[in-house]
């Protein structure tokens, strides 16, 4: 069973799970440098963030740290951010914290 297909092109990394979109699960992702800068040059583009404030993931500004993700990149968790495209699937940037 696939889960998930991963990309890697000019330097970036890129998630696209299997499956039909619901809207409430990530569809893609894109590993970033800096999390904060890239929200930063999205929200100048008129990207708004989700906020989400659930045991084990909060939101700050639009971006949480999310504990144990990217081990395989020497990370000890993430810094992430999630927002929506213009038919409501839900895409991500993540950096790897380490």
């Amino acid at each position: 069973m696939v889960f998930a297909t991963s990309v890697e092109t000019a330097g970036s990394r890129c998630l696209n799970p299997a499956g039909v979109p619901s809207g409430n699960h990530t569809q893609l992702a894109w590993e970033v440098d800096d999390v904060d800068a890239t929200a930063t040059q999205l929200r100048a583009r008129g990207v708004v963030f989700e906020e989400y404030d659930l045991p084990g993931l909060k939101t700050v500004n639009g971006i949480a740290e999310v504990a144990g993700h990217y081990p395989s990149r020497g990370g000890v968790g993430e810094k992430a951010a999630w927002f929506r495209d213009s038919e409501g699937n839900l895409l991500g940037i993540g950096q790897a914290m380490r």
